[in-house]
Parts: C-alpha cells; sequence; structure tokens
C-alpha cells in the first residue's frame, strides 16, 4: 500500500512538473488610470525616483526601510537600492529607457529574482494622461516558477491599482501646467545689499503696476538721502495675497551693506542659495503662465522650495514693448 501511495505521488509530481514545463515562460501584469494632468508633469515625475516615495504602494509596508538613489537624478542610468522587512526584502530598480513625454521603462530585481521589466506608459488625450503600468516578468525554466507566473497578477496586480491611484493623487495636488519642452535652469545666487518696500494692492494689473511705481519711488528718496548707489536690476519677492488683495515686496540692490531700515524701506539682504530660473517674455499680466510653469515643474521633478518666489525685472518698461519685456523668475530651492 505505501508502495503505490508513493508511486501515487511521484506520479502527480511528475506530471504537475511536465504541466509547469508546459506553461508560459513570460508572465505579465498590466493596470492603468486616467490622470488629469499633462503627459509631461507625469513623466518627470516618473522619470526619477525623487518622488517614488510618496506614490509607491508598498511604501507602507515598511517605513523603516533604507532607501537610497545612485547615477543621475533622473533618466537612463537612475537607480533605486532598498533593503527592508520581510514584507519588502531588498532590490533594485534602474531606468533603461525613457522616452519624453510617452515612457519610462525599467529593470526590476528583488533579491535573486531574475530580472523583471516595468514600464509606464503615457498617452494624452486633451487633458487628461492615461497612465498604463506593466510588468514583464521571465519566470525561469523551472516549473514552480511557471506556476507562479499564474499568480503573479493576483500578486501584484492590486499593489499596481493603489499605486497609480497614489500617483493620480500626487499629480493632480500639483500646479496644472504643460511643461514639454520648458527647461528652466538651476543656478547659484549671491547675497547681495538690497533695499525693499512692502506693499498691497488691488488685483488689477493697472494698480498692482502703480504700487511697484510708488515702492520704487520710496526707495528712490531713501536712496538719494542716504547716498546710496543702485547696483543691480530692480525686483520683486512675492507675498502673502488674498483673494482681492495682491502682496509683494519691491526691491533694489544697492552698493553697501551699512544702511539703516527706516519705515517704510526695509535694508536687508537678497537670497542666497540654489534656485530655478526661467525668462519670461511679454507683459508682465501674462507673467502668471511661466510662474505656472516654474511652479509645475519644480513640483513634478521633486524639487522643494526654500522661501518665496522673485522676479527681476530684466528690460525697462518705458523704452521697451510689452511684448518684449523679458522678466527673470527665480523660484529658490533647498
Amino acid at each position: 500500500m505505501i508502495k503505490k501511495i508513493v508511486l501515487v505521488l511521484a506520479g502527480i509530481i511528475i506530471a504537475l512538473a511536465l504541466i509547469g514545463l508546459l506553461l508560459p515562460r513570460a508572465a505579465h501584469v498590466e493596470r492603468s488610470i486616467a490622470i488629469q494632468r499633462p503627459a509631461s508633469m507625469i513623466y518627470a515625475a516618473v522619470n526619477s525616483f525623487a518622488l517614488f516615495p510618496q506614490w509607491s504602494p508598498w511604501q507602507h509596508l515598511d517605513p523603516h526601510m533604507t532607501q537610497t538613489t545612485q547615477g543621475p537624478r533622473e533618466g537612463v542610468g537612475a537607480k533605486l537600492v532598498w533593503s527592508g522587512n520581510d514584507k519588502i526584502g531588498t532590490g533594485t530598480q534602474v531606468i533603461t529607457a525613457s522616452t519624453p513625454n510617452q515612457s519610462v521603462v525599467s529593470d526590476l530585481t528583488f533579491g535573486n529574482m531574475n530580472t523583471s521589466k516595468s514600464a509606464l506608459w503615457l498617452t494624452a488625450t486633451g487633458p487628461t494622461t492615461t497612465v498604463r503600468w506593466t510588468l514583464d516578468a521571465d519566470m525561469g525554466f523551472g516549473p514552480i516558477g511557471r506556476y507562479f507566473g499564474l499568480i503573479l497578477d493576483g500578486a501584484v496586480g492590486n499593489d499596481f491599482d493603489n499605486g497609480l491611484k497614489n500617483l493620480k493623487a500626487l499629480i493632480e495636488s500639483m500646479p496644472n501646467a504643460d511643461i514639454a519642452d520648458f527647461k528652466p535652469d538651476i543656478v547659484s545666487l549671491k547675497a547681495q545689499p538690497v533695499l525693499m518696500v512692502h506693499k498691497f494692492t488691488a488685483m488689477e494689473p493697472a494698480a498692482i503696476s502703480k504700487g511697484y511705481a510708488e515702492a520704487y519711488g520710496e526707495i528712490g528718496q531713501f536712496m538719494t538721502k542716504n547716498k546710496l548707489k543702485q547696483s543691480g536690476l530692480p525686483f520683486g519677492v512675492e507675498a502673502p495675497t488674498t483673494d482681492k488683495r495682491f502682496g509683494f515686496n519691491a526691491g533694489i540692490p544697492i552698493d553697501r551693506a551699512d544702511a539703516v531700515s527706516a519705515d517704510p524701506v526695509q535694508a536687508g539682504m537678497s537670497y542666497e542659495g540654489k534656485a530655478l530660473k526661467a525668462t519670461h517674455v511679454g507683459p508682465y499680466d501674462t507673467l502668471h503662465t511661466t510662474y505656472e510653469k516654474v511652479q509645475a515643474f519644480a513640483a513634478a521633478h521633486g524639487y522643494a522650495q526654500n522661501g518665496p518666489s522673485f522676479t527681476v525685472f530684466v528690460d525697462d518698461p518705458t523704452t521697451v514693448a510689452p511684448e518684449k519685456l523679458r522678466t527673470d523668475i527665480y523660484l529658490p530651492l533647498q
């Protein structure tokens, strides 16, 4: 009887092994979601690992896991290395191919398992972008791996759904702007002595222009009284704004750092550190379009803001046509 049982079990095992060898070696998982943002923003967010901890479906499994990045900050060669508890394990993910605003493909390795291909595919339709997340895995020659391939979709498909939902919530919390072909510079700024006047005005462009003119007039009087000289271009610093009142600080760089504040003029130093810089060309009442792109670019690329944004007025509006006015926009970065 025992011999018969052993033979039956051996036959079953052999049969299962033979069936396993006939199963597909390749396994595929796929999920998708629609995001109400341009493809350029989503591409920027997934073409690096800067924001991955904020949308990863596995982050909550081990909040204390170690995650480090290697190689370039974004694009081909960017690499994520992680190590965590038994739910997370160890692994690496490296971007191997990326097509702007269309796709990002990565090699994904868990422990000693074969490398799988993970990809995010972007398809834009009007203001909506469909994001398709795929995983293609080689389950190897052995039958056990091929049996596992049959349940791979059920094992990670729900994670993909949750990850895409996280990505949607993250991207849709960002400013809405198409940043395709928008490439601000990252610059390093040195502090310099400045004079500033804080103003609140109505939201209308004419009122804002008048407010700046008044502020620069007050600074000019202060400079004359204290024998100070202008040492750079006039600028404006973002300040708290309400629905009905626009807040800003109008400023002018000066040649000395020993000026003493006298209301309403405040003496101080300008921002020092890294910043995103973009140049807007056009009338001042269209500045918001470039501001929105700068904000969206920073958010989608995972840059953290370090203080209020500010503008430098490169051209004199009394001598340059509105459509040709250049204004540099700076967003301080941590």
